[in-house]
């Protein structure tokens, strides 16, 4: 009998997959280009998506710090610990380090992982469990946490995808 794992896992796989696609050969160049001055560019959306995945997989709800911290993705990236993309001025998303997009993609590998990895261990009654979001300050629903993370990522995909198409047309 299926779980309330198998559609969730399916959704995040799906994204995950697309947008591996959507990256693929791009060039530096096109990966820091922005639409408008205050646009996103992709790699910092890519790396943004990883941060989401992360925090709230391994600090909100397993609650055993974030991959970025403890395993030094922030050090192998060149940037500060404390630094996630939420609230992010322009001029932030601008001055973004031009790191190798593989590497940030190996970050996300082992996000992505993290999440399926917690939903394995989550029971259907946990969904209805609240843990407390630190950086948000406030409780969040389990259920909610993992509505979210396939809202969150999916639309940052079709931002990806969106950014790629005007620079090399349609991707199917």
């Amino acid at each position: 009998m299926p779980s309330f794992r198998d559609p969730i896992k399916s959704g995040l796989n799906e994204y995950y997959g697309k947008l591996k696609e959507s990256v693929e050969g791009l060039t530096a160049e096109e990966l820091l280009w922005q639409p408008s001055p205050d646009s996103n560019h992709i790699l910092w959306t890519v790396w943004h998506m990883a941060r989401v995945a992360d925090r709230w997989a391994n600090s909100t709800v397993l609650g055993n710090g974030e991959l970025w911290t403890r395993n030094g993705w922030a050090a192998k990236l060149g940037m500060p610990e404390d630094r996630y993309g939420r609230g992010e001025t322009p001029a932030q998303v601008r001055d973004f380090p031009s790191v190798d997009i593989e590497l940030v993609l190996e970050y996300y590998d082992e996000a992505h992982a993290s999440v399926l990895a917690m939903i394995d261990a989550l029971e259907q009654s946990d969904l209805d469990r609240d843990v407390y979001a630190e950086y948000r300050d406030e409780s969040l629903n389990i259920g909610w946490i993992l509505g979210h993370i396939l809202s969150e990522e999916s639309q940052h995909l079709g931002q990806v995808a969106y950014i790629r198409g005007i620079q090399r047309g349609f991707n199917g």
